[in-house]
């Protein structure tokens, strides 16, 4: 199908005539960061910033496994058929030990009534089964798609809604919340073998500490990308500020019972745990931008962990065609490809529901998709 086959010819128009300009623009921009590079990577040097990754321990090579979740709500006239899952991938491995040569995975799906609250809820299913795909991973490294703020932030927001939601969501994230899922992310914020890697984000911690002057509103991946030569990475910086911290509901009521989720105590110890973590931006090769990187601190405090987190994620990159560590890459591939198979469970539900009904024009009428809504972990 050609590309503008469903777009009006006016729109058309417009849209080819604004390329031009926005792309000076964005020649503009690049330009004048560009013009800067040298200045910014002398600071950087001379604030002790710049860091190569031949000068750490020499490391053996790890087993890498990678998370990725998504979740997807197929809006249709009487109901919602909802789904989340989380799929845990393997990276290549030469010498280091294959534990899981199949992907691991978590999956719910179930048809729920309408609720404008269930995203929420449905948010907070797919980060608890990543939660748990990374603490039961056996691997020497476990690379998370996202950051660790968005776990925290997924979690309240279904807390939150959770009183609101429809009573399947609620029942599946309080069984999953009941088996362990605040002490599996705590651990996951004080591991010695975890990374998170967002693909975006607009922190720029260099600028935050006040390191190196560069233009505004350039954030700390593309400053990282213009400073770094291949082989080397910027050293730790914490993520937040002195006084940042983050919200986890302590209780909600469904249907008049007060539920219990953590203590005051708790999210002190998880403010200190995100706290103690650090960021650094790696680039392994020159034919890809830098990562930006977020690890506790006992891998951040430590040459040893940190020489074998760089050199498995160095591993995992082999080609240009992938720019991200290869098991995160196929992670989010798979995860992606949920929606295809709500697709098939509700043409399945249809099929199923139409050969037991005798009206089955109004049936259908209450079974016909309207909207389709998803996303994924990775932030």
């Amino acid at each position: 199908m050609d590309t503008f086959d469903d777009l009006p010819d006016a729109l058309v128009r417009d849209i080819l005539a604004k390329a031009a300009p926005v792309a000076e623009g964005v020649a503009s921009t690049l330009r004048d960061v560009q013009g800067q590079r040298t200045r910014m990577r002398d600071e950087a040097g001379a604030n002790g910033l710049i860091r190569r990754k031949a000068d750490l321990d020499v490391s053996r090579e790890p087993s890498v496994v990678g998370i990725d979740g998504s979740y997807q709500i197929h809006r249709l006239t009487a109901v919602d058929l909802c789904a989340a899952a989380a799929v845990a991938v393997e990276g290549t491995a030469k010498e280091a030990k294959r534990y899981w040569p199949e992907p691991y995975h978590e999956m719910w799906v179930e048809c729920i009534p309408h609720n404008s609250d269930t995203t929420g809820i449905i948010r907070g299913i797919m980060v608890s089964m990543e939660l748990k795909l990374a603490d039961q991973a056996p691997h020497d490294l476990v690379l998370l798609d996202g950051s660790f703020a968005s776990l925290i932030i997924y979690l309240n927001q279904a807390i939150t809604k959770l009183a609101s939601g429809a009573p399947d969501a609620q029942e599946e994230f309080l069984a999953r919340w009941e088996s362990g899922v605040f002490q599996q992310l705590k651990r996951l914020l004080r591991s010695d073998r975890t990374a998170a890697l967002p693909k975006f984000t607009s922190r720029n911690e260099l600028i935050q500490e006040n390191k190196v002057a560069c233009p505004a509103n350039i954030d700390g991946k593309t400053l990282a990308t213009l400073v770094l030569e291949p082989g080397e990475y910027m050293a730790p910086l914490p993520i937040l500020d002195a006084n940042e911290t983050y919200h986890m509901p302590q209780h909600a009521y469904l249907d008049g019972e007060k539920i219990d989720f953590c203590s005051e105590s708790d999210i002190d110890d998880m403010n200190a745990a995100l706290g103690s973590v650090r960021v650094i931006y790696y680039r392994p090769y020159g034919w890809i931008p830098a990562l930006r990187i977020e690890l506790p601190a006992p891998v951040s405090s430590s040459n040893t962990r940190l020489s074998l987190v760089l050199e498995g994620i160095e591993r995992q990159f082999f080609t240009p065609a992938v720019v991200e560590p290869y098991p995160l890459f196929l992670a989010d591939r798979m995860v992606k490809s949920l929606g295809s198979g709500v697709a098939v469970i509700e043409q399945a539900v249809s099929q199923y529901v139409a050969g037991s009904t005798p009206d089955i024009e109004t049936t259908m009428l209450c079974l016909q998709n309207y909207r389709t809504e998803g996303g994924r972990g990775g932030v």
